[in-house]
């Protein structure tokens, strides 16, 4: 079903105004109307929805930025390389100094040095990105798992509803 710009700016509206609600721990039964559901199980269905679709879209802006990040290592880690694979020399008053005993230019391992130390720094940084130095942890759940961990928190959210709805008076008493 093709939802046009303007639908969607109205169910943009709406679910902003749905989450606002539940944020606010008001009950389905007391707005999903004013929202236009049908009931109060079809305002509850559209804000989970509402939920999944802004942990996916969170998930995929993560994944973006991670992205571009690696990338700027990854020429960060070339351009120490550049360092890695030039030949620098001890200079002292604008000159080359040369090895007392051989006449040849005297190299100096201090730029390589730095430049192994930054690149540890960015295989380091990328290792942590790419979740490489965390722990290997596999969770393998079924769908009935999944189902059933849904209709828990569902039932937790109509009890939680329940209670919100119960008359003022009521708590407490005894029969």
């Amino acid at each position: 079903m093709a939802v046009n710009r303007g639908e969607r700016a109205a169910m943009a509206v709406r679910r902003a105004k749905l989450v606002e609600y539940r944020r606010r721990k008001v009950p389905y039964s007391q707005f999903y109307e004013e929202l236009g559901y049908a009931n109060a199980n079809a305002a509850s269905r559209d804000f989970h929805r509402a939920l999944e679709e802004s942990i996916a879209e969170q998930h995929a802006s993560v994944e973006v930025y991670r992205e571009e990040q690696l990338i700027e290592l990854d020429f960060l880690a070339e351009e120490a390389h550049k360092i890695l694979r030039t030949r620098h020399y001890v200079i002292n008053s604008g000159r080359i100094v040369e090895h007392p005993e051989t006449g040849e230019p005297l190299e100096d391992d201090g730029p390589v040095l730095a430049a192994i130390d930054r690149l540890v720094k960015i295989l380091d940084r990328i290792a942590k990105l790419r979740g490489l130095d965390a722990p290997q942890r596999l969770e393998v759940m079924t769908i009935d798992a999944i189902e059933a961990a849904i209709a828990d928190l569902n039932e937790q959210l109509a009890a939680s509803d329940a209670e919100a709805e119960a008359p003022a008076g009521t708590e407490g008493t005894s029969g």
